[in-house]
């Protein structure tokens, strides 16, 4: 028998700051309870995704031009379940229209 999926795991909301102010709003699944580190392990998800595969995205772009340590992480909310939480980050970004996420083929959220 097939192991059912969980669909009940915290998911943390961040948020990056670049030294300019832009922000970047994202979303990563709790490990445990340490929602701080789970933020950071994503976030250096994205920093190698820049620096060591070259990704084109308005993040990946921010942190080649300003380098990691220019960026500072905030936890924003823990939500509990996987729609909950992608939910919850829509609302969020739609709130504080970050100007480095994108989405779909590299539009911009807020673009028209």
């Amino acid at each position: 028998m097939a192991r059912k999926r969980r669909n009940d795991r915290n998911h943390v909301i961040y948020k990056l700051t670049a030294p300019t102010g832009e922000e970047y709003v994202g979303i990563t699944f709790a490990r445990g309870r340490a929602f701080k580190r789970s933020a950071r392990i994503r976030f250096d998800a994205h920093c190698r995704n820049a620096f060591d595969y070259g990704h084109k995205t308005l993040l990946a772009m921010a942190l080649r031009d300003h380098g990691r340590e220019g960026f500072t992480r905030e936890v924003l909310e823990i939500v509990r379940g996987k729609q909950n939480a992608h939910d919850r980050e829509r609302e969020i970004i739609a709130l504080l229209q970050p100007a480095l996420n994108m989405e779909g083929m590299g539009r911009k959220v807020n673009s028209k």
